[in-house]
């Protein structure tokens, strides 16, 4: 008996160990991933459940892979919802996913080693993948990209400079000082986005976003509250913008060549006097006028060439990529030259540590106008009177036509360049010794170096014995990352995720100019002779910053999450006092829909519902430069002898930095088969302790003084709408639609009002928005009706003030008298903004047209207010032609309001068509070709060139103002894509 058990036993076993080398045999498994119509699917993931080991489909949707029978596949796309199965004993496994406008799925890095999906998330999280930010359309910069991309945020452009830069507002504005662009990280390495002037363009100014290709871009993940950015603490009050570039995949080479040509126009020209006429005294007689604009503007012309390489093994990865951008500016000799290179190597070391380095090389060279200055082509067509026409003589010589430059003369003979050096670099250390514990360790080198020109010959018109300018601005960025996170489940419902990390950044920048007003007689001999300098600057600045955090997360069931976090910052550019700073943040979201009764009563309708909530702090530590909370000194030379003298701002060693708070609630669903999605956010932000620099009174011996105070509101909510009207095989359509609303308020504005910039036209005043417009205004009677002069001409208000109220007064025959009155005359700040994008999908044929909509906000005209004095405006041609009474329009010169233009827009942002050739040949996948038109069409009733326009660049506190600026052009695109 004994002898047969001790058989049966070794059957056992032996059929045991057969059953473990079958679970475990290794075995190659092929397959196909397509949509829910059988179209194949190139660049979807195919991995291993809890294994690193991982596959791409090619051209053609076929995936191989390694792996084991037992264990689990996971195939993912972008737009689609994940699907998992298991392996067993048989080829092929195929995947058939279908679309999710969601994404809840998709995973979401928040500044943590460890991951997190959408649906884990308190906080509203936009994210933009290569396909949505759209290669047909012809933009230079990531923010071009931008508009009209995501729900929350104000984006647009300064002016139409081919490197014109772009402003990023993040629901609304939180600060007064400096700009409110987001924080920007591009592969783990927080990168500078400054916008200097380095030489006098008027105002103008390139931000460094514009070093970056576009094409190099794999997604975008944009964190818009205080909530979401919390974890970046100190530098996270307008948001943060993190930009992934592009990876090399598992496979063989895959290689991309795109090439594309451009043609620039001027989509509408400035008003001016196209009267044929002048004044003889009182009488018009006949005159010839000049259109100066048939010169400054012409058709430019532009190209781009873009190549990147990608492919490695499981263990190496690589990608590569180079181009070169060069596009002419609508303003007669302007340019903008861009060559980039970029490398990213991804290598498994051991199964638990892998390393990624990665380096990006950007050459730029731009040639601009100084408009703005009276040396400016676009200056001299608001300024001048046109009846001089401004061709060179015979001999080369151009007229003198006033006190501003001739614009002929500015074009042919000044010469302002701005030439840039960027290199980003970084190595990161991946480490995953045990289940569920991650170490990520960044060390990140932002490097810029920018070199500013201009020079005017010796004899020019309006400078006759030139000018030569000249400065560099050298930054270096350093960050050291060190981040840790486990993961663990407490039970089979509870599962919890710590992290914790540490960063330290160190910034320095070194600043020298030069400017010399007495250049050689030799003309083309450009030299800025120290010697004979007339000013110069010298200087550098230095500042770190430092924190940690650590974050708590519980997921229950996989539907309910909550996460708590607080991270404690310091920065060397506040006082000892207050440079420790400590931001907080607790967020929940709730999948609702995976509930058994939701699925009973409203699964039919609804495929997914998630509520979230989020509460957290984020802090401006950056809104200061290094040393100005100290009192400066410069050097002087008096008597003979070197000494110091202080700066005319004193320094303040109490200041603290700007500390935002908010709120937000919303909810994320998709319905109908998931035909439609809806993600809906309401935010409520306060901002504390607003630093200005503010005046002082004379006997203090300085001028100004930077101090908190002031406070700040945003109030507002956001929609995201997509919707797939029709879904087939052959035809897709769909709607993509953003909305966003907030209401900014400043209060406790120390004095009541803080005047910002331009001329103390956009101010700071106790409850009003940022940035609003303070001016002269009509007199009226008091009806509201605008009081004329005796002799028909509108005039100022004049009256007296009950506090800060302006109060009109009258004579005894009712016209204005007293001092002149200031108030409020218009807001930059839109009532709200708003995109709509179509797409059609037809086979091989695509076409998209996107609106953006901007309704609400007020321009201030500095264009329409020279016209009014200078005889080259329009108001002179309406004169002379008798529509209004001579001497009106020096009238509205010096009342304010009357230049104060309605903003508002809808501008048809893109318009596109493509067709994708499919070859499927050995050495060639596809060739895709492009045809589009940006910035074609404007729905608006602004005087000027476009309603789409910020004379001061960046910078948050003076917006909407218009002087000489740029016209943004209407660019019309060809582009062809090869994928080898």
């Amino acid at each position: 008996m004994k002898s047969i058990f001790t058989r049966i036993n070794l059957i056992i076993i032996a059929l045991l160990f057969s059953s473990l080398s079958v679970f475990s045999q290794e075995i190659e498994i092929t397959g196909t991933v397509t949509d829910e119509y059988g179209s194949p699917i190139p660049g979807a993931n195919i991995v291993v459940v809890g294994k690193k080991t991982g596959a791409q489909t090619d051209f053609n949707g076929n995936y191989t892979i390694t792996a084991n029978i037992g264990q689990e596949l996971k195939c993912s796309y972008l737009g689609m919802k994940p699907s998992t199965k298991k392996i067993e004993n048989k080829n092929p496994i195929n995947f058939k996913l279908v679309e999710d406008l969601l994404n809840l799925d998709e995973v979401i890095v928040t500044g943590t080693s460890g991951i997190s999906t959408k649906k884990q998330l308190g906080s509203a999280i936009s994210t933009l993948s290569a396909d949505d930010l759209s290669e047909s359309k012809a933009v230079v910069s990531i923010g071009e990209a931008l508009q009209g991309q995501i729900a929350g945020a104000q984006i647009s452009r300064n002016s139409g400079n081919p490197s014109g830069g772009v402003s990023i507002k993040l629901r609304g504005a939180s600060t007064l000082v400096g700009s409110s662009d987001p924080l920007y990280i591009i592969d783990g390495v927080i990168t500078n986005n400054s916008s200097s002037a380095l030489i006098n363009l008027g105002g103008y100014t390139q931000n460094r976003l514009v070093d970056i290709n576009p094409d190099d871009i794999e997604r975008i993940e944009v964190l818009k509250g205080a909530a979401a950015a919390a974890i970046y603490g100190s530098r996270a009050s307008n948001g943060v913008v993190q930009i992934f570039t592009k990876r090399g995949k598992v496979g063989e080479p895959r290689i991309t060549y795109s090439t594309s040509f451009n043609v620039n126009n001027l989509r509408k020209a400035l008003p001016y006097n196209d009267a044929q006429l002048k004044w003889d005294g009182d009488v018009a007689v006949p005159a010839t006028r000049y259109n100066y604009q048939d010169y400054i503007f012409n058709t430019a012309y532009g190209f781009e060439n873009s190549l990147n390489i990608n492919g490695g093994t499981e263990k190496t990865k690589y990608s590569f990529s180079a181009s070169q951008y060069k596009n002419d500016g609508i303003v007669r000799n302007t340019d903008f030259d861009r060559k980039t290179l970029r490398i990213r190597l991804d290598q498994e070391l051991y199964d638990w540590v892998s390393i990624s380095a990665g380096s990006f090389v950007s050459f730029n060279k731009s040639t601009d106008m100084p408009n703005g200055t009276n040396y400016g082509p676009i200056t001299s067509l608001i300024f001048a009177d046109n009846l001089n026409n401004p061709e060179p003589d015979e001999f080369g010589n151009y007229p003198n036509i006033g006190w501003m430059a001739n614009p002929y003369e500015a074009i042919d003979r000044v010469d302002a360049t701005t030439t840039n050096f960027r290199s980003i670099s970084d190595i990161q250390l991946k480490l995953t010794p045990f289940e569920g514990f991650r170490f990520n360790y960044t060390l990140g080198y932002d490097h810029s170096n920018s070199e500013g020109l201009i020079y005017i010959p010796n004899g020019f018109n309006t400078k006759v014995n030139g000018l030569s300018q000249k400065a560099t601005i050298s930054s270096d960025m350093l960050n050291s990352d060190i981040n840790l996170s486990y993961q663990f489940d407490i039970s089979d419902d509870l599962k919890s995720t710590t992290g914790a990390g540490y960063s330290y950044q160190y910034e320095e920048r070194q600043i020298f100019g030069v400017t010399n007003n007495l250049v050689s007689a030799i003309d083309g001999v450009i030299v800025t002779d120290p010697a004979s300098a007339a000013s110069g600057v010298d200087y550098r600045t230095q500042a770190s910053f430092w924190g940690g955090y650590l974050q708590q997360s519980f997921g229950y069931k996989d539907k309910l999450f909550l996460t708590l976090a607080g991270r404690l910052d310091g920065a060397s550019t506040f006082g000892v006092d207050e440079r420790q700073q400590f931001y907080p943040k607790v967020s929940s979201s709730y999948a609702i829909s995976d509930e058994d009764f939701w699925v009973n009563a409203l699964g039919d309708t609804f495929d997914s519902f998630k509520l979230r909530a989020a509460w957290g702090q984020a802090g401006n530590l950056t809104a200061l430069d290094p040393f100005q909370i100290y009192t400066n000194y410069n050097s002087s030379v008096y008597n003979g002898n070197i000494g110091f003298i202080p700066s005319t701002t004193q320094g303040n060693s109490n200041l603290k930095p700007e500390r935002q708070t908010e709120m937000e609630f919303g909810f994320d669903t998709s319905m109908f088969d998931n035909r439609l999605s809806i993600e809906f956010s309401y935010y409520s932000q306060e901002v504390q302790d607003l630093l200005v620099n503010r005046p002082l009174s004379p006997s203090t011996g300085f001028d100004q003084q930077f101090a908190n105070v002031a406070n700040m509101t945003n109030k507002g909510f956001e929609i995201l709408l997509k919707g797939t009207p029709i879904r087939g095989e052959n035809l897709n359509w769909t709607i993509t639609s953003t909305f966003s609303r907030n209401k900014n308020n400043v209060t406790d504005v120390e004095g009541f009002r803080q005047g910002l910039g331009m001329f103390g036209t956009s101010v700071a005043q106790d409850g009003e928005a940022i940035g609003v417009f303070y001016g002269t205004f009509f007199a009226r009677d008091t009806n509201g009706e605008i009081l004329l002069t005796p002799d028909g001409k509108v005039q100022k208000a004049l009256g007296h003030y009950e506090g800060n109220t302006p109060v009109q007064d009258y004579d005894a025959n009712g016209q204005p008298t007293g001092t002149t009155l200031r108030k409020i005359i218009g807001d930059p700040n839109p009532d709200f903004v708003a995109s709509i994008t179509n797409e059609f999908k037809y086979k091989n044929f695509g076409f998209r047209f996107q609106w953006d909509i901007s309704q609400g906000n007020d321009v201030m005209s500095w264009d329409k207010r020279m016209g009014y004095l200078f005889a080259g405006g329009k108001a002179t041609a309406d004169e002379l032609n008798g529509i209004i009474p001579k001497g009106n329009s020096i009238a509205n010169f010096g009342i304010f309001e009357s230049f104060i233009e309605d903003g508002s827009y809808i501008k048809l942002r893109e318009v596109a068509l493509t067709y994708n050739l499919k070859l499927n040949k050995n050495y060639i996948k596809n060739v895709k070709f492009t045809l589009s038109g940006t910035n074609l069409i404007s729905i608006d009733n602004y005087y000027g060139f476009d309603p789409e326009v910020n004379t001061q660049g960046q910078t948050n506190g003076v917006t909407g103002q218009d002087m000489a600026n740029v016209p943004i052009p209407a660019v019309y695109k060809f582009g062809v894509i090869f994928n080898f």
